[in-house]
């Protein structure tokens, strides 16, 4: 049976990608988050544009990873690639490497131009391209997307990672999963959680982000979701309060059995 560390992910951006955003000078890389957090798993995305291919070149530093999903698009700042098919390509020639890469992700995906750019017919041709690898796609989903029409996107992913934006929002969790799951239906969900409110680039709300942490670990532990994913490694050598209490959550929960 799995234990709950398991099922932790990173956000793996590159050291130093959150520096300029958030103001704070911080060098962890997502290897060695890592080994300190105890997050087996990582997905490796890239930032501003900061990961490209070939993605071999990375097998050095990310072979000792549980699992990994690599970017088939990047964050919103990375533009975007000019191949039909994004950087699936890529992706499955780093599949030839010794690094434990199971699937794809598409990041910030649900604007304008990408849906535009990528519609759902092109958005099959990546899954089916990542599953005849055996390989599985997923996506960034985030509440203030959950009342768009995205049924005819959200059929063309194997999973989604849902993310509350802005940590105020956290009081409003429930109502959020409860339209995440019904939109899911039978695909797995991850749960993403950040250890800085990057939409008013200021510290979370400790109290809010606490009952976050205690509201996803026990829906890991019952089952209910796939995984938790912490955002972001860049930050996890800062002197943030979220950071000790992700730590002592993590500590709580990672050898627990899951339902």
């Amino acid at each position: 049976m799995a234990k709950i560390g398991d099922k932790l992910w990173n956000w793996g951006h590159l050291e130093g990608s959150h520096n300029e955003c958030t103001g704070m000078t911080c060098a962890m890389t997502p290897e060695q988050f890592a080994a300190e957090y105890h997050v087996p798993n990582a997905f490796i995305v890239s930032y501003g544009g900061n990961i490209q291919p070939p993605y071999a070149k990375f097998e050095n530093r990310f072979s000792a990873f549980k699992e990994i999903k690599w970017s088939v698009l990047g964050d919103g700042s990375t533009p975007l690639p000019k191949d039909k098919l994004g950087n699936t390509g890529d992706v499955l020639d780093a599949l030839d490497t010794t690094m434990p890469i199971t699937g794809g992700i598409v990041d910030d995906f649900f604007s304008p131009e990408r849906m535009e750019r990528f519609p759902p017919e092109v958005l099959k041709d990546i899954k089916t391209a990542l599953n005849a690898a055996g390989k599985d796609f997923w996506c960034v989903l985030y509440d203030f997307q959950l009342d768009l029409d995205l049924a005819p996107y959200l059929e063309c992913f194997d999973g989604i990672t849902f993310w509350i934006w802005d940590c105020a929002d956290i009081a409003d969790k429930e109502k959020h999963l409860d339209k995440v799951f019904a939109l899911a239906g039978e695909k797995p969900v991850m749960l993403g959680t950040y250890v800085w409110n990057y939409n008013k680039n200021e510290p979370m709300d400790i109290a809010l982000f606490d009952a976050q942490l205690s509201c996803y670990f026990e829906l890991l532990k019952s089952g209910r979701i796939e995984g938790i994913i912490v955002c972001s490694s860049t930050l996890g050598d800062a002197d943030l309060e979220t950071n000790r209490v992700l730590k002592a959550y993590i500590e709580k929960y990672r050898d627990l059995e899951i339902e």
